[in-house]
C-alpha cells in the first residue's frame, strides 16, 4: 500500500475517534440542558407552585396535579403527526371538571416565523385557556368551531386545535362521565 493512503486512513481514524468522543463528551451537557426546557415548559403550564405532580403510571408521560390534600387536576402529554412540518408535542393541564388551565408546547418543526403561533409563549393558545369539551367545538371557527385561526398557518391551527381536541376526549374518562363525543 502506499504511505499516502494509509496517512489518510489513519487521518480518518483519528477524526472518528475525536468526533465520537465529543458526541460522548457534550451528550450529558445536551440532556441536561434538555431537562431544564422541559422543567421551564412544566413551569409555564403549572403556574401553582405548590401543585405537586404525581405520576400514576411509570409507562405514562402523563401526571396528576395535587394540592396538599387533593387532586387538581391533570396534566397530559398531548401529540399530533398533522402539523404542517411534522409533529407538534404539548402539555395540556386540565382542572377537575375537565376544563383546560393551560396548553404549552414542548416541541414543534413548523415553519419560523408563521408556526410561532404555538410557541409556548404565544398568546394565540390563551384562547384555549377555560374552555372543555362540554360547552366547546374543539375545530376552528372556518371549519365550524369556536377557535380562531392564524392567516398563513391554517394548517398548523388545525393540527393544534384537533390535538387538544383529541387529548381531551383520550382522557375524558378521568374528568367527565359519558360519551364526550355525545354530549355536543
Amino acid at each position: 500500500m502506499k504511505p499516502a493512503f494509509l496517512i489518510l486512513m489513519l487521518a480518518a481514524a483519528v477524526a472518528a475517534t475525536i468526533i465520537g468522543g465529543l458526541a460522548d463528551a457534550t451528550d450529558a451537557q445536551i440532556q441536561r440542558n434538555q431537562a431544564d426546557y422541559d422543567l421551564k415548559i412544566l413551569q409555564r403550564v403549572i403556574k401553582d407552585p405548590a401543585l405537586t405532580l404525581i405520576k400514576t403510571d411509570p409507562d405514562s408521560e402523563h401526571f396528576e396535579l395535587w394540592s396538599a390534600t387533593r387532586r387538581q387536576g391533570f396534566l397530559l402529554a398531548i401529540q399530533t403527526a398533522l402539523g404542517y412540518n411534522g409533529t407538534i408535542r404539548a402539555w395540556l393541564a386540565v382542572d377537575e371538571t375537565g376544563s383546560i388551565t393551560a396548553v404549552s408546547t414542548r416541541s414543534h418543526q413548523e415553519t419560523p416565523g408563521i408556526g410561532d403561533i404555538i410557541n409556548s409563549d404565544a398568546s394565540w393558545l390563551d384562547q384555549l385557556d377555560h374552555r372543555n369539551l362540554l360547552h366547546h367545538r374543539f375545530r376552528l371557527k372556518r371549519d365550524g368551531g369556536d377557535f380562531d385561526h392564524v392567516t398563513g398557518a391554517t394548517i398548523t391551527s388545525r393540527a393544534y386545535i384537533e390535538m387538544v381536541d383529541q387529548g381531551l376526549k383520550d382522557h375524558a374518562h378521568r374528568f367527565i362521565a359519558g360519551d364526550p363525543d355525545e354530549r355536543r
